[in-house]
């Protein structure tokens, strides 16, 4: 497997163009480019500036993240305003994707607008919504070569919080550029499970983006992004975790994502290497490098 850094992690006090210098310089085989931070960069600098950082060093793009899908996405009762500034983010990621040599984009099926709000839906209406907006969003990110990561979100505030319901939902959605991202605190999220062996039951050809990360030791409302913290630091059982990936012949990138305020006070440079070390040695101590 290969070691990635998502940009969240060090979103507070740092930038797309220093995540770049740092996350070569320590070893990282990719990044995890965020959206919002691709806008920065570019109010400075080109696309063909970022193509010819990585086409001159070791570091490569992965995942851009992320698009947050909305329950009337694509449906008779979208909102034009709402619909077209996700499309530019959306097109914004894939034309640059195309680009600069990447190949997937992190798509996070509908949410409550209020985290604090549980979704409430039926299944069938869950499926019904995710069937059409990640068709629609294959169909064009097909043209970029882009693949779509469904990411699962197990906390209250998600449509889709199972792995066995996201695994119903690719094979119902049945598109080849449609597949899995998986996060060990999402899957955590729902009722704190700490079993991650429905993950086999994925086609693993199939799983376009990992992130890893690890949970404070809270209750399980307040299993929310601010309480993720590096690996080994928390109550995750990240050696199932990626013992189950390396059973199931997954060879792809492991990338780690927190969004942690204590690291937003830090230096980059402490940040990003305390990343790299701790990701490094718990996929060491799972035989995943």
């Amino acid at each position: 497997m290969k070691i990635g850094f998502n940009e969240s992690t060090a979103l507070g006090c740092s930038t797309l163009e220093k995540d770049l210098e740092l996350c070569d310089k320590v070893g990282f085989d990719f990044i995890e480019i965020r959206l919002d931070m691709l806008r920065d960069y570019l109010e400075h600098h080109s696309v063909k500036d970022l193509q010819h950082f990585f086409e001159n060093h070791a570091i490569k793009p992965h995942a851009f993240n992320a698009l947050y899908t909305y329950k009337e996405l694509f449906s008779e009762n979208d909102v034009s305003a709402r619909r077209d500034a996700l499309m530019d983010n959306f097109l914004l990621g894939c034309k640059t994707a195309q680009e600069i040599g990447s190949h997937e984009f992190i798509i996070v099926p509908p949410m409550s607008a209020d985290a604090s709000i549980p979704y409430v839906d039926t299944k069938n209406n869950i499926k019904v919504d995710c069937v059409r907006i990640f068709r629609k969003l294959a169909g064009i990110a097909a043209d970029f070569g882009v693949n779509l990561c469904f990411e699962l979100v197990g906390t209250p505030k998600c449509s889709v919080r199972t792995i066995p319901f996201a695994i119903e939902l690719i094979h119902e959605i049945d598109e080849k550029n449609v597949g899995y991202a998986f996060d060990p605190c999402n899957i955590f999220g729902y009722k704190k499970t700490n079993d991650y062996s429905g993950m086999a039951d994925a086609d693993v050809n199939k799983i376009f983006a990992v992130h890893i990360n690890d949970y404070d030791d809270v209750p399980e409302d307040q299993l929310i992004p601010s309480n993720r913290c590096f690996c080994g630091d928390g109550v995750l059982d990240l050696m199932n975790y990626l013992t189950v990936l390396k059973k199931m012949g997954y060879e792809g990138m492991v990338s780690i994502e927190t969004f942690r305020p204590e690291h937003y006070a830090m230096k980059p440079e402490d940040v990003i290497l305390q990343a790299y070390n701790t990701t490094r040695q718990t996929m060491l101590q799972a035989g995943c490098l």
